[in-house]
C-alpha cells in the first residue's frame, strides 16, 4: 500500500475568505451529568465523545466516558438521545475501553454500503483498547465484540465512517490516530488504503457536487501536539491513493462533515475536563444550512471554531463560521480544558402523507379570494373568505362534536360591516381566535372572533396598532408564544408586528433586516422553534425563506430545496413536527407541497395527488395531528377542503 510523505511547503487549494457574516447559532440540546458518580467518584465529569444519528431509531447515539479512572477499564458507555434532549442507556450489556474516543458509524438505510453487504441500521463502534471495532445490531445486541482488529497502537481515535458514495466500494473506512487508513468489508476483512504518516482525526467522503475532489476521501490532521506544523491540514485521497492538500484550518482538526443536499440538523459534542457545565451536545438548526448545502464543515478541537470548505464552481474556499458559545478553557495540547469532539448531521426523509378527496363546503357563497383557516382551543375549525359579490367577510365552522360544516355566515357586529378587496388571515393565540383584514385604503384591521380567554370578548373590527398601510392581504402565525402579523410594505419590503404573550401589547411594525422584496403576501410559520418567513421571489418566482433563531438572530434569505416556482402567496403549517409548505404551481395551477421532516430534511416539491387546480393561494391549518388544506375552485368559485390521513 502507498505511503504518503507530507510536505510543509505545499499550498492548499482552498482560498481563505473573511469570516462569515452569518456564523452558526448553537442551542444546547443536553448536558451530561451523573453517569459515573457511583462507578468512579461522586461528581465525576462525564465526557461525551463519539456521536452519530440513527435514522431508524430517530435518535442520536453518543459514546460517554468518565474523565478520570483508575487505569483504563472497559467503562465507556453508549447513550440514545432524542431531539428533546431526553437520553437513556443504550446496549447496557456492552461497553468500550476508556482508552479510546469511541467513534461511531451507522449503516445507512440504502446506498453503496448496503449494496456492499452491510445491514441497514447496524452500528460499528471503536471498542479499544487499541484499534478494535465492535459490530452491534440496531437494537444494541452485540453481533461481534471484535469485528475488526487493525493491530495498531494508539487507539481507534482517527475516524470511522462509511463510504456513502461508492468510490471506495461502499466499505467501512477506519483511520487510526497513527495515520493508517483501512477499508473494511461487510465480512470484517480489511485492507490498508494508505499510510498518511500523520496523526489523523476526522474523515468523510465528498459528495458528487464537491468539484474535482468529488467522491474522494477527505481526512483531517489533528497533529501530535502544539509543535506539529501539520496539525490543521485537510487532505483529499482518491481511490487510487493520490493525495491532495485541500485546506488548512491552522490547528487540531477533530471532525469533518459534509452538509447534506436537502439539509438536516447538525449536532456537535463539546466536552470539558475541569467542570460539568460544558459536557454537552449542541445543535445548529437545519435552516442555517439552506445557503450552505454541500459544503464541508471542519471542526477545530482546541479553539472551539468551525470552518466551511466550499466548491464555488471554479475554486475551493475556506471560511470561518464561528465558535461554540460560552466559556473556553483550553490553551492548547499542554493545558486542555474545553474541547470539541465529534459531530453529525441528523437526516431523515419526511413522511409524505396520503390525502382524502376534496370535499365541497356547502353554501351559496362565492369568492375570488383565497380562504384562511385556523382551529380554536376547543378543536373547532374556522374558515374565512370574502364574498365576490359584496366583498364582505364570511366564515364557516366545523365543530368538534359535529361532522358537518355549519355553512357560510357573514362576520359582522352591527352596526359595523367590514368590506375588503383582499384575502383574510386568522390565527389562534392564547385561546383567542383573531381575524385580520385589509381595507381598500390599506389599513389593517383586527377582530377577536371567538375566545376561551375570559380577559377577551368578541370585538368589532378595529385598526391594528402601528399605522401600517399595505396593498395586499396580511399573514399571521404563532411563534414562540407570540402572534406574528406579517404585511407587505408599499416599498415591497416585509414588515412584522408581534402581539406579545398575554395579548395586550403589539410590538409595532418593523421591517425585517436583510432586505427581501416580493409582490404578494409573505407567509409566517414556526418550525424547530424558529420564525420562518416565506416569500415568492419578486422576479424569479422562486420560493425563498428567511428565519429568525430562538435568540433573535436572522439568517440570510435562502431557497427552499427544489425547483419550485409560484405566482401566488405561499402557505405553511407545522404538523406532528413536520413543516408543510404549499404553493400553487404557476403553469398548471395545481397545488404542490414541500415537506421538512423533524430533522429539517426536505422532500423537494411534490404534486399533491388528485390535486386539481386553483387560481388563488391555498390555506392550511392543523387539528388532531392532521393537515386541513383549503382551496378555491376556479370555475365555481367555491371553497373545498381535504385532510391528510394518519399513518
Amino acid at each position: 500500500m502507498p505511503t504518503f510523505t507530507p510536505q510543509l511547503d505545499a499550498t492548499p487549494l482552498a482560498i481563505k475568505l473573511a469570516p462569515s457574516p452569518f456564523p452558526y447559532q448553537f442551542t444546547e440540546l443536553v448536558n451530561y451529568r451523573g453517569d459515573f458518580d457511583q462507578i468512579v467518584r461522586p461528581g465525576e465529569v462525564v465526557n461525551n465523545k463519539g456521536i452519530a444519528y440513527h435514522a431508524q431509531l430517530d435518535r442520536l447515539l453518543v459514546s460517554i466516558s468518565p474523565y478520570n479512572t483508575g487505569g483504563q477499564p472497559r467503562i465507556q458507555q453508549l447513550n440514545l438521545v432524542d431531539r428533546s434532549g431526553a437520553r437513556q442507556r443504550f446496549a447496557p450489556g456492552y461497553t468500550m475501553f476508556r482508552a479510546v474516543e469511541s467513534k461511531i458509524a451507522i449503516v445507512p438505510v440504502s446506498g453503496p454500503p448496503v449494496t456492499a453487504g452491510f445491514t441497514p441500521g447496524e452500528i460499528f463502534v471503536g471498542r479499544g483498547p487499541n484499534t478494535q471495532v465492535s459490530r452491534l445490531a440496531a437494537n444494541g445486541d452485540v453481533l461481534a465484540d471484535v469485528f475488526a482488529d487493525f493491530g495498531q497502537g494508539g487507539g481507534m481515535w482517527g475516524a470511522l465512517v462509511f463510504d456513502t458514495e461508492g468510490s471506495f466500494g461502499g466499505q467501512l473506512i477506519a483511520a487510526s490516530a497513527e495515520g493508517k487508513i483501512f477499508l473494511v468489508s461487510a465480512a470484517g476483512v480489511f485492507t490498508e488504503l494508505i499510510d498518511m504518516q500523520l496523526r489523523l482525526e476526522g474523515a468523510t467522503v465528498a459528495p458528487p457536487t464537491f468539484g474535482p475532489l468529488a467522491q474522494q476521501l477527505i481526512v483531517g490532521v489533528e497533529g501530535y501536539g502544539d509543535h506539529d506544523l501539520y496539525g490543521g491540514q485537510i487532505y483529499a485521497i482518491s481511490p487510487a491513493g493520490v493525495v491532495t492538500l485541500l485546506a488548512n484550518i491552522g490547528y487540531a482538526v477533530e471532525h469533518l462533515e459534509f452538509i447534506p443536499p436537502k439539509s438536516g440538523t447538525y449536532y456537535q459534542n463539546e466536552i470539558c475536563f475541569d467542570r460539568e457545565r460544558e459536557n454537552r451536545t449542541l445543535s445548529v438548526s437545519s435552516s442555517q444550512f439552506l445557503n450552505r448545502l454541500g459544503r464541508l464543515i471542519a471542526v477545530n478541537e482546541l479553539t472551539g471554531e468551525l470552518s466551511e470548505i466550499a466548491w464555488e464552481g471554479a475554486r475551493y474556499t475556506q471560511q470561518s463560521v464561528g465558535s461554540v458559545p460560552g466559556r473556553w478553557s483550553s490553551a492548547g495540547f499542554f493545558i486542555q480544558g474545553t474541547e470539541l469532539e465529534a459531530g453529525c448531521f441528523a437526516v431523515n426523509a419526511p413522511v409524505v402523507p396520503a390525502w382524502t378527496d376534496w370535499l365541497l363546503l356547502d353554501g351559496t357563497m362565492r369568492t375570488d379570494r383565497a380562504p384562511a383557516a385556523t382551529a380554536d382551543v376547543y378543536g373547532d375549525l374556522f374558515v374565512f373568505t370574502s364574498s365576490q359579490t359584496n366583498r364582505r367577510v364570511y366564515s364557516n365552522r366545523l365543530r368538534r362534536q359535529n361532522p358537518n360544516w355549519e355553512g357560510w355566515e357573514e362576520e359582522t357586529l352591527p352596526p359595523q360591516t367590514l368590506v375588503t378587496p383582499h384575502a383574510l388571515s386568522c390565527a389562534q393565540h392564547n385561546a383567542v381566535v383573531y381575524g385580520f383584514a385589509v381595507l381598500s385604503d390599506g389599513r389593517i384591521q383586527c377582530r377577536v372572533v371567538s375566545s376561551a380567554n375570559e380577559a377577551f370578548t368578541v370585538q368589532p373590527w378595529h385598526d391594528v396598532p402601528g399605522g401600517m398601510l399595505t396593498n395586499t392581504a396580511v399573514a399571521s402565525g404563532i411563534v414562540n408564544g407570540r402572534l406574528v402579523l406579517c404585511a407587505l410594505g408599499q416599498n415591497l419590503g416585509i414588515y412584522l408586528n408581534e402581539l406579545q404573550p398575554g395579548g395586550r401589547y403589539w410590538s409595532g411594525w418593523y421591517e425585517i433586516p436583510g432586505g427581501g422584496r416580493t409582490d404578494v403576501t409573505p407567509t409566517v410559520a414556526t418550525f424547530q422553534d424558529e420564525l420562518h418567513i416565506f416569500i415568492k421571489g419578486l422576479t424569479s418566482r422562486r420560493i425563498l425563506v428567511k428565519t429568525r433563531s430562538v435568540d433573535g438572530v436572522w439568517a440570510p434569505w435562502a431557497e427552499v430545496p427544489g425547483t419550485g416556482r409560484t405566482d401566488a402567496p405561499i402557505t405553511a403549517v407545522n404538523v406532528r413536527g413536520q413543516l408543510y409548505v404549499f404553493i400553487k404551481q404557476p403553469e398548471t395551477r395545481a397545488p404542490w407541497a414541500n415537506i421538512a421532516s423533524g430533522t429539517g430534511t426536505w422532500s423537494g416539491w411534490l404534486a399533491i395527488p388528485n390535486g386539481g387546480s386553483t387560481d388563488t393561494a391555498l390555506a392550511a391549518t392543523t387539528l388532531d395531528d392532521k393537515v386541513y388544506l383549503f382551496a378555491k375552485g376556479i370555475d365555481d368559485r367555491r371553497v373545498y377542503v381535504r385532510t391528510t390521513l394518519l399513518a
